[in-house]
């Protein structure tokens, strides 16, 4: 059959030529190459999908580091804003009204890092540490002749 998907009539005729038996070293090594080059398919594979999760992770990294600031910047204007209607329904100054406000997100904040400072504190895997500590033990416990 020609490239073109015509029938090349000199060809036709021919029979169709079988392959030489081989070993089972020649086997053995056929499946090995095959078995390689699936993982070397593999992991291009896994190498572009890579790619494509790190291309996806920093956009959306980027658009979370952007949400964060619109928003902190909407909070400060909102702040403000309930400072200054506060001022005016209160009738006291604006400057007093942030500054309870400041202190109100400095005593929040301090409750904040001081939960933080506790549960950094607590020992990671707890069990796991007991467990391998007591197998130790064991073993230490344990007489070898």
């Amino acid at each position: 059959m020609a490239l073109n998907g015509s029938v090349n009539p000199a060809n036709s005729t021919k029979p169709a030529l079988r392959e030489e038996p081989r070993g089972l070293f020649e086997e053995v090594l056929s499946l090995l190459g095959s078995v390689a080059s699936y993982f070397q398919n593999l992991a291009a594979l896994a190498g572009e999908e890579s790619k494509e999760a790190l291309a996806l992770g920093l956009r959306m990294g980027l658009l979370l580091l952007v949400a964060l600031f619109f928003a902190g910047f909407g909070y400060a204007l909102l702040v403000i804003a309930v400072a200054f209607f506060a001022a005016h329904f209160l009738g006291i100054s604006w400057f007093w009204v942030l500054g309870g406000f400041t202190a109100l997100h400095l005593v929040i904040a301090a409750v904040c890092v001081n939960r933080i400072k506790a549960l950094c504190r607590t020992k990671l895997f707890e069990t796991t540490r007991r467990e391998i500590t007591a197998d130790i033990e064991a073993l230490r416990k344990e007489k070898r002749p």
